[in-house]
């Protein structure tokens, strides 16, 4: 019966893309949490740059 390999194909092709692009999915989930742990921690920035000092005002008048 024609119409029974039509599904069967239908279905190993929907079968085959699923669990690629399931296992596509957990290798870029699993390499952006290994490239998160790998970087260093970085230091911590102020929320605002330092005030400049008052004395290279004045030594520059």
């Amino acid at each position: 019966m024609p119409q029974l390999d039509i599904v069967h194909i239908l279905t190993v092709y929907l079968w085959a893309w699923l669990t690629l692009t399931l296992m596509t999915l957990k290798i870029k989930t699993f390499l952006l949490i290994t490239k998160a742990k790998e970087q260093p921690p970085s230091a911590p920035r102020p929320a605002h740059p330092p005030a400049p000092c008052p004395h290279t005002y004045l030594n520059n008048l």
